[in-house]
Order: C-alpha cells, then structure tokens, then sequence
C-alpha cells in the first residue's frame, strides 16, 4: 500500500509540474526518479526523437559512460535497430529479454554489454496525434522481461512525458500566437470547457459535445455535477476547489451521456490565472470508456484462459499466492491431468477437442464447491485449489468424486468420448514457501499417478530438500550449462552395412558439470523437454554440430553428413526452418551434409502442417530421417507422404532380431518397404556380430551402435578408422 501511495504522489507531483509548465528536463528528472524508485537496478534513458533525420539521440541515463552517450546520438531508427530504434519505427512496446543474442542488437552489442546492459524495454512516447517524440526505456543488468505492474509503471511514465511534451508544445504554441487559442479550443480531440468560480458552465468545445452528445447551449450555466454520477460528485468538487486555489487536478469520474449512458473520463482541472489572481477553471476531459476496457481485457486474457474461461496457470499461482498464507498453509492444490485426450485430439480434430476441454471445465465446475479454485494450466491439464478443504480427511473425497465425475462418458457433437483423469495431489503445509513449489508438488505427483497405471491419484510425500529442490536446482544449472558452455558433444559413428565404413554420424549433447561431472543425459533431456529448455539445447547442437563437422571433413575423401535430432516443441516453432538455414549459414556447411531426425509420433501429431515444414527443410536441401521408427502406431503406407530420406529402425526391433521370429519380420518387413519407397534403412543398436551380419543378410544400408563405436568426443572421433570392422563374408 506505500509502494501504491508513494507511486501516485509522484505521479501527482509530476502531473502538477506538467500543469504549471515547468521545464522539460525537471519533468523527465522527476519520471526518471520514480521509475527507478520502483526498479532500483534499472538504468532510466530517455532518447528524443528529430524528425528531419528520423534518428534518436540519448538525452538521459544516470550513469553511463561518455562513450556510450556518444554511441547513442543520431541512432537512425529502423525494424531492426536495437530495441529503442525498433520501438520508435513501429511506434510499439518492445521488449527485449537478452541483448546478448538479440540480432537487433548487432551493431550495439558490445558497447550495451560493455555498460552491464543485459535487458532493455522501450517505450515509445507518442502524442495523441501520433507524432512521435522520443523513447522511455530501462536497461537491466541481467537478462529479464517486465512483471505487469512493471510495464504499467514504464508505460505510465512514458504517458506523462508525452503528456509534458505535448502541454509544452501547446503553450509554446499559445505563447507565439495566441489568437490560434480559439482553434485549439475547439477543435482539440478532447472535450476542453470553462468553469466559473462556481463551477457552472462557461464554455464548452465542439468535441464535448461529440463525447457526451450535449450542445453547448445546453449545457452553459449548469453546473458540472449535474452531469456526473452521484458517488463521484465528491472527488469532483474537491479537485474543483483545489483548482480555483490555483493547484491543477487529475482525476477520474463516471459521467452521463445525452443518453444517460454511463462512461468514464479521465479529467485535468487548470487553473484560468490573469494576474496572478484564479478567474476560472479550465477542464479538459477524455471518454477513456474503451481504454479502460481494452486494459480489463487484456488483464482477463493474461490471467485467463480463452477456451474454457478459467484462470490460467498464472491466474491460480497469484490466487494460491494470496491464499497461503492466510490459510496458514492448509491449502491442497489437485493437478488433473486427462488420460487419452491426445488420441481423441488428434484422431477426431482440435475442434473435437476443445469442446471436450470445455465439456471438462464445465463439469469440474459443477463437482466442486464455490470456494474451490479451479484453473486450466494448458492442453488438457487443469488445477484446483482448495482452501476450506484442505486437509487430508477434506481433500480425499473430493479427488475422488472428480476421478467418478471426469470417467462418465461425455456426448461431443456425434461422439461418444470417454477419458479418464490422473489427479496428483501436494498439501501446503506452514513450511510452504511458495505457490511454485507447491504445484511442483503436484506436479510430481500427477507423474506418479501415470505412473501407476492412470485413472487415479497420488499424494505428494517426497521431501522437499531431496525431491523438488534438486529438481529446481538442476532446472537453473541447465539455463547456466548452455550459457557457460558446460554443454560437449559426443558423436556416434554410422557404418556402410558391408564395408563397415564411416558415413555418417550422429551429434549427441552431453552434459559436463563443473560439481557434479558428467550429467547422464536420461536425467536433463527430459526435464529440458519439460520445461522448454529443450528449444536452447536443440539450437546449441545444431549450430555446433554444423561448425564441427567442417572440421571433421578436413582432409577426408568422402564427406561425412552429420544428424542433429530436433525435440517436437522445437519442431512446431515458429522461427525453426529459420534456424536451421542460419546455424548453416554461420557455419558453411553444405545443406546436404546436414540430417535432421525427428520422430515419428510428431508427423503424425503435426500432419499437414509437419509435411509441409519438412517439405521446405528438403527443398534447401537438408536431409531428414524418420527417428525410433517402428515404436510409434502411424501406417507404413503413411511414409508415402512424407518428405523424408531415411528410417532409423528403433534398436528395440534389432535387440532379439537374430533369435526372435517376430522382431526379425517385423525389421525384414520395414526395410522391404522402405526400399521400395526409395528410402535409405539405419539400424540402431547393434551390440553384436551377429546382429551385424543378421542385418546385412536382410539387405539394410546403414547400421550403428556399440559394436562399431559408442558415442565419443571429437577428439577421440577423429582418431577413429575411417573404416570399422566388414561384415563376415
């Protein structure tokens, strides 16, 4: 509450400066303060804008160096200049996590990094016309996106310099030619009227009239509450009466159209001053119905969720925030995550399943209490908060009668759908440190609950030092291995069937932490997957996949190609055929001598959409293989669609293929059919001899696993044979 009071008395007294015309730079002095108030570590800048040249010069920045003011004078603004150059051009917010791997910021870079500038979010400063005057901006030492009260308090602040340059702008203009008075009066885009010192009606411009729909005529001599709403005639005549003592006002009062219909201004009180003596008030009002429903919408879609009109995951880690502690830690957050949705989203369409996701939320809804808590997190998982049934003996039956709720079938359109519901369950306790750390709980809990088989629950009862915290822990030294270059990458050779020669390998990323060595990669892969951190390794392994294997083919006859695999999240960004064609670029290396695999399960997941991302990757001319091929319950014949070079037989097939009949029919089947396809054939996980020979019998082209080499470093890569063992003949 004083963090609030202490905000709005300096936007009261910035507001006040504006009104009594003080100097521009006093103004921006004052912002500049407020916002860093509020954010301490920022470095407040303002750059103005000059138009002749269409460039930015640094006006303010406390603290930075010579050399950095004098880069950032005359910046000609583009779509792609750092984030104060962007953000004048498109005139929008832009907001920029890390300028160390932004491209916007190529050109800056180095001198930004040199001042311990990581993050930067501009605002531009823009006047009701559209001019645009200069940016706000705040710089940050370490990388990091603004919380929403952060990004009002910018955008406020941006506001009031707008506000300042355009009252300065208007006075200059009153100041050289004050019969333009007039015109201003009556053509300013806001409603602009004279009070008397009683508060009656004097004078009212043309576009009062088009806001509240009433003729000025009709209005001269009321007085002003007579067209406000009750409860707010109060904080009207209070700022009426501090502007007629000379003091300019700013508030905001519910007011009646010609229609009676109610809206809401945003009122400036100045005073009317000949000779220092107060003959009047000016008021100057502005309908900001639709701002301010705009600004509740876009709160609601930050806290909700579109589908089903739930609180998102957001929305219920501020709801268990608040409630925490006031329930002293008696509080069950219930994870629901929906059994077999997948397969009727996929099988039945995204419509199908929306209205089933919808379907689940409403009857959630109706099998649980008012004071219970209810939130989609995202896909099909949901979360429920419960505070006056917190405690075991409460909880128990109401996961319970959700498991018998969510298992009744459920009619969509034509469709009879039937799902059931894995429901983990983690109870604050008065050691709760946080909302988080409790739906991580859950979260581990749900896990369990799939584990077990599905349709039922599983109480969280791990140890938070054993169990969450090195979770947490593990989840933040992976964000530091990629950026401390803690990630090597290990390469698995492929083999010409009969010669046994190298002509491919696989990049393989391995995990070397400085504490505790070499992380096995069952333990960060999925977790990467989990919480998107994938998307980082996959672009690291790439881009250094590509640079290494210039170096692999030095000297060599044949060229080796090189596969990269790509996470499905990775995948299905946008951005990623991008990526790729960078990562080669930067590299130099052929198109050709890159492979992609990717699974099986995501062309099917991705359809259209996947082949059409594949069909563009193959046009560049990047090979792509089909990854685990076998494991997934796609069609062999759907392999026809595909823009694909190669199937990689899973090694579960290959394990048993020289003693098992089905495993060997099953293999003998794949790569019959993918030669007629024209395909090329990889078997994974050979370990034996005969393995070895048992595939080459059946005609397979390539093969790989540890009887020819176990993934290695490159340095012990490149003291590898060029050939490896031949086939018996």
């Amino acid at each position: 509450m004083n963090r609030i009071l202490a905000e709005l008395a300096d936007q009261q007294k910035i507001q006040d400066m504006i009104a009594s015309h003080e100097p521009f730079m006093d103004i921006l002095a004052e912002v500049t303060k407020m916002v860093a108030r509020e954010m301490p570590d920022a470095t407040v800048t303002f750059m103005m804008y000059d138009s002749a040249d269409e460039t930015l010069s640094l006006v303010t920045g406390e603290g930075l160096s010579e050399s950095y003011r004098a880069a950032m004078q005359r910046v000609k603004i583009g779509p792609n200049v750092a984030s104060c150059g962007k953000a004048a051009y498109t005139q929008k917010v832009v907001i920029t996590p890390d300028i160390s791997d932004d491209p916007n910021w190529a050109d800056y870079r180095e001198s930004a990094l040199q001042e311990n500038l990581r993050a930067c979010w501009s605002i531009p400063v823009i006047m009701d016309n559209d001019a645009l005057l200069g940016t706000f901006s705040t710089y940050h030492p370490t990388p990091c996106t603004p919380t929403d009260d952060q990004l009002v308090l910018i955008m406020r602040a941006a506001g009031l310099l707008a506000f300042a340059l355009a009252r300065k702008q208007d006075q200059r203009a009153l100041r050289i030619q004050s019969q333009r008075y007039q015109s201003l009066f009556n053509y300013h885009p806001d409603a602009v009227f004279e009070l008397d010192l009683d508060g009656r009606f004097v004078a009212a411009n043309r576009s009062s009239e088009n806001i509240a729909g009433f003729e000025e005529k009709a209005i001269l001599g009321l007085h002003f509450n007579e067209f406000l709403k009750a409860e707010y005639h109060d904080t009207a005549t209070q700022a009426f009466d501090q502007a007629r003592k000379g003091i300019p006002q700013y508030y905001e009062v519910v007011a009646y159209n010609i229609s009676g219909d109610e809206y809401l201004i945003e009122v400036t009180n100045l005073p009317i001053i000949v000779d220092d003596e107060v003959v009047g008030v000016y008021g100057i009002a502005k309908d900001i119905t639709s701002q301010r429903e705009s600004e509740l919408k876009l709160h609601f879609q930050r806290t909700h969720d579109m589908l089903t009109g739930l609180s998102n995951r957001a929305g219920f880690e501020s709801r268990l925030t608040e409630d925490l502690p006031l329930a002293k830690g008696h509080v069950a957050v219930l994870l629901i995550n929906l059994d077999g949705f997948a397969s009727i989203n996929d099988g039945l369409g995204h419509a199908v399943g929306d209205h089933l996701l919808q379907a689940v939320a409403d009857r959630l809804v109706a099998g649980l209490e008012p004071s219970d808590f209810l939130a989609r997190f995202a896909g099909d998982e949901f979360g429920v908060l419960l505070t006056e049934r917190g405690r075991v003996e409460q909880a128990l039956p109401v996961v319970e009668g959700l498991l018998s709720l969510l298992a009744r079938p459920f009619v969509i359109d034509e469709h009879v759908l039937h799902v059931s519901a894995s429901i983990g369950v983690a109870l604050g306790r008065a050691s709760s440190k946080n909302a988080s750390e409790l739906i991580q709980h859950a979260h581990l809990a749900v896990r369990e609950a799939k584990a077990q088989g599905r349709n039922t629950w599983e109480w969280y009862v791990g140890d938070v030092d054993s169990t969450v915290r090195e979770h947490i822990e593990l989840r933040r030294e992976l964000l530091e291995a990629v950026e401390h270059d803690q990630l090597v990458l290990y390469y698995q050779p492929l083999v010409d069937a009969v010669t046994g020669k190298m002509t491919s390998l696989e990049a393989l990323v391995r995990w070397r932490h400085p504490g505790r060595g070499m992380v096995p990669p069952g333990d960060f892969i999925p977790l990467a997957e989990r919480t998107g951190q994938i998307i980082d390794l996959d672009r690291w392994v790439l881009r250094h996949a590509c640079q290494d294997l210039k170096n692999i083919n030095a000297g060599r006859d044949k060229p080796l190609t090189v596969a990269v695999n790509i996470s499905p999240v990775h995948f299905r960004r946008n951005g990623f055929f991008d990526e790729v064609k960078q990562a080669l670029d930067e590299s130099g290396l052929s198109p050709e001598k890159l492979e992609l695999e990717v699974t099986e399960g995501l062309m099917m997941a991705g359809s259209e959409k996947a082949i059409e991302l594949l069909q563009n990757i193959r046009d560049l001319g990047v090979r792509v293989a089909i990854d685990d091929f076998g494991t997934g319950f796609s069609s062999l014949s759907y392999l026809r669609q595909l823009p694909i070079n190669k199937v990689k037989i899973d090694r579960s097939f290959v394990r048993d293929i020289d003693s098992g009949r089905e495993n060997a029919a099953i293999v003998e089947g794949i790569i019959t059919m993918a030669h007629h396809l024209g395909l090329e054939v990889v078997a994974e996980g050979i370990e034996t001899e005969g393995q070895r020979n048992d595939l080459v019998n059946r005609r397979c082209d390539m093969l790989q696993g540890f009887y020819f080499s176990r993934p290695v470093p490159l340095d012990d890569l490149l003291q590898l044979p060029h050939q490896l063992p031949a086939a018996d003949e």
